[in-house]
């Protein structure tokens, strides 16, 4: 192979790699890498034969980049030279290897190799890391020498392009945004979708493939991050139903409320939760004598009206939300998912004004999906509010929910000594002299209000009439499916009327928290 074979196989593609670091644009590294090129063929031509060949090259890319930016400096009339003479004159014996181009330009290359697809990455590896030749590379793929040539050109232009790009990622890459979800149905085996949702960078490929399909490509330089593990990633959430695919573009499977949307929620809802939020309180209170009168349990014996407060109030605005919009709301079954999970979910942007701190509801990993059926119905209200959340577990297994059961229904000596124990730890369950007790809320089978006698109950459902008359009003904000969320708000609303009351020290962690036998 002659030397001009040489530069033209070799060097063409790392020249202009060179250039694109030294410029930092793509037609500028045209130009120079164009210069360059030009001064060596002209040399080669002209009858030079460097004895460091690889040095000799580096040597003249070197100089070119002087002359060139001296001419963006000063202008056309800066000092010039021949380019034969430019080449002729640099010394064949200067200590200059490929370290160069390999320490910074190849660093850059490297980089953006990152965003190149998986098949194009390969053939560019192999040319320009382990210098091997295209029918070297043919024969290693088993694909046709053509191929290779083609595909080195095309991902010689993606590079190109990739570079020049690399200074201009997305706003999502150096500013992530953050959504929040609100989930129905039962977990899946792993945890999900809490599991999946929780990932920063799994927000933020929601947030950008929003009804916006993009490629792998798209949103790996949209979120900053390698094409290899964004493409996994993307594969992982398609398997796992949180992205759908469509020929090479992922799109978001759920749906995501804008903040634009979220504001309208906002503000209807505190209208709203201001007029209903006395209504339900008054509501509670007046169950609670009438239970009290008939020597009806409402709540179990072991734990205060306050602490209990917690639970009723959130569960009595969930069943008057339904009943005033469970009509309005479009009723799907909610979908089996991966690990026998069956979950909807809805995103919501992160807002720029404030809201209530929200309240989630939280049972436990139900793997065979019992809840609600044969097993108990364990759950917990999760309250942000003086980050009660973080005080027990987001979940609890099967086992750990029997246990409580077992003890609530005098059957402690069934239970497993660790899991007491472990269930003990969370708080969920007391120590007593004569073993365990529940410490929380526990509630009968079925409608409680069926136990008392007609007249308690027309008037206990006039009462709550009135608040589902109330939060009527929220129809038109209901989005696909899901109802307003108007917990944080009621719970703002009793905070602020006095009616619930937290106390540091002993408010237990475990409020919200309910068994229903």
């Amino acid at each position: 192979m002659t030397l001009l074979e040489t530069y033209c196989e070799e060097y063409l593609g790392k020249i202009f790699y060179f250039a694109l670091k030294k410029t930092g644009n793509a037609d500028d590294a045209d130009d120079l890498a164009s210069e360059v090129s030009v001064a060596v063929v002209a040399a080669l031509r002209a009858g030079r034969e460097p004895d460091n060949f690889d040095a000799w090259v580096w040597t003249v890319a070197r100089n070119r980049w002087k002359r060139f930016a001296r001419k963006r400096y000063y202008g056309p009339d800066a000092e010039r030279e021949s380019l034969e003479d430019a080449a002729e004159t640099i010394p064949d014996g200067e200590n200059i290897d490929e370290s160069l181009v390999l320490s910074e330009d190849l660093g850059l290359l490297r980089r953006e190799l990152a965003f190149i697809r998986s098949d194009y990455r390969q053939i560019l590896v192999a040319h320009y890391f382990e210098n091997k030749s295209v029918s070297a590379i043919a024969r290693e793929f088993s694909i046709p020498l053509g191929t290779v040539k083609t595909k080195l050109q095309s991902s010689r232009k993606k590079l190109k392009e990739g570079m020049e790009m690399a200074r201009t990622f997305g706003k999502r890459s150096y500013a992530p945004e953050q959504v929040t979800f609100w989930n129905t149905g039962s977990f899946g085996e792993k945890g999900q979708p809490w599991t999946i949702l929780s990932h920063l960078m799994y927000k933020n490929v929601f947030l950008e493939a929003h009804e916006n399909p993009s490629t792998a490509e798209e949103l790996s330089l949209e979120l900053g991050i390698a094409l290899p593990y964004m493409e996994d990633e993307l594969e992982f959430l398609v398997r796992e139903e949180f992205l759908k695919k469509a020929g090479n573009k992922y799109e978001t499977a759920f749906p995501i409320v804008s903040r634009e949307d979220l504001r309208t929620w906002h503000e209807w809802k505190q209208k709203v939760a201001k007029a209903a939020a006395p209504l339900i309180e008054r509501y509670l209170d007046a169950a609670r004598a009438a239970f009290e009168k008939n020597g009806v349990d409402w709540f179990g014996p072991w734990v205060s009206y306050e602490d209990a407060k917690w639970t009723l109030l959130m569960e009595e605005v969930d069943r008057i939300e339904h009943a005033a919009l469970g009509d309005w709301l479009v009723e799907e079954p909610i979908p089996e998912r991966p690990d026998n999970g069956r979950w909807k979910i809805i995103g919501m942007e992160t807002v720029d004004f404030e809201e209530p701190l929200p309240v989630g509801r939280h049972g436990y990993l139900d793997a065979e999906n019992k809840l609600g059926g044969r097993d108990p119905e364990f759950g917990q209200f999760k309250f942000a509010y003086r980050e009660l959340e973080d005080r027990t577990p987001l979940f609890l297994s099967r086992q750990e929910v029997l246990t409580i059961w077992r003890v609530a229904v005098g059957r402690t000596e069934e239970c497993d000594p660790e899991l007491l124990g472990r269930v003990a730890g969370y708080g969920f369950l007391r120590r007593t002299e004569s073993g365990y007790e529940p410490a929380i809320v526990v509630c009968p089978v079925g409608e409680p209000l069926d136990l008392l006698p007609e007249a308690d109950r027309a008037m206990l459902r006039a009462m709550c009439d009135k608040a589902v008359a109330v939060m009527r009003e929220l129809r038109e904000i209901v989005v696909d499916g899901f109802g307003t969320l108007m917990r944080g708000y009621i719970l703002e609303e009793a905070h602020a009327s006095g009616w619930l009351t937290y106390e540091e020290g002993k408010t237990p962690g475990t409020v919200g928290a309910y068994l229903h036998l």
